[in-house]
């Protein structure tokens, strides 16, 4: 008789919901990353990734999933409040859409002169189990936010920022 195994690895068990962003189109925007780097002679904020998205007709999450990827970029934190996704096999449970909607909230509190946070992303936060996964770091700790989605990363900044 064979018996059923556990899962084994760090893939969750229910079905992919997105396509991965194309590893060309990745490469194509990090080129624009590492420009925008070079002429901002430093770390790059979401207001520079917005732009660029705008400029270009791509999605935000998009540029946040090649700096995940890219080596010599280094994305600004300067606020207190931080969003870090991943955007390595995440991609494939939703993180580009909730990377998309927290840089709306960015911009809807930027709009509207409130505190802002910040949005980072990395290729992997180890918990591909529970894909997608966002860090929430704050100065009173770090929380971890498995299986996000635009509507969870709304709920999440509205009680943390009110």
């Amino acid at each position: 008789m064979k018996l059923p195994l556990a899962p084994t690895g760090k893939t969750p068990t229910r079905s992919p919901t997105d396509e991965d962003v194309a590893p060309a189109v990745l490469a194509k925007l990090g080129l624009d990353l590492e420009e925008a780097f070079e002429e901002a002679g430093g770390p790059i904020g979401t207001d520079v990734l917005v732009q660029l998205a705008a400029d270009r007709g791509k999605s935000v999450g998009e540029y946040y999933a090649a700096a995940a990827l890219a080596a010599d970029i280094e994305l600004a934190s300067p606020h207190p409040i931080q969003l870090v996704f991943c955007a390595g096999t995440c991609q494939r449970w939703g993180a580009i859409g909730a990377i998309d909607r927290a840089v709306a909230i960015w911009e809807r509190r930027a709009d509207k002169g409130d505190p802002g946070f910040d949005v980072l992303s990395r290729r992997c936060l180890d918990k591909c189990d529970q894909a997608a996964v966002c860090e929430v770091r704050t100065p009173d700790g770090t929380s971890t936010l498995t299986q996000v989605s635009p509507a969870s990363i709304e709920a999440a900044l509205t009680e943390l920022l009110g």
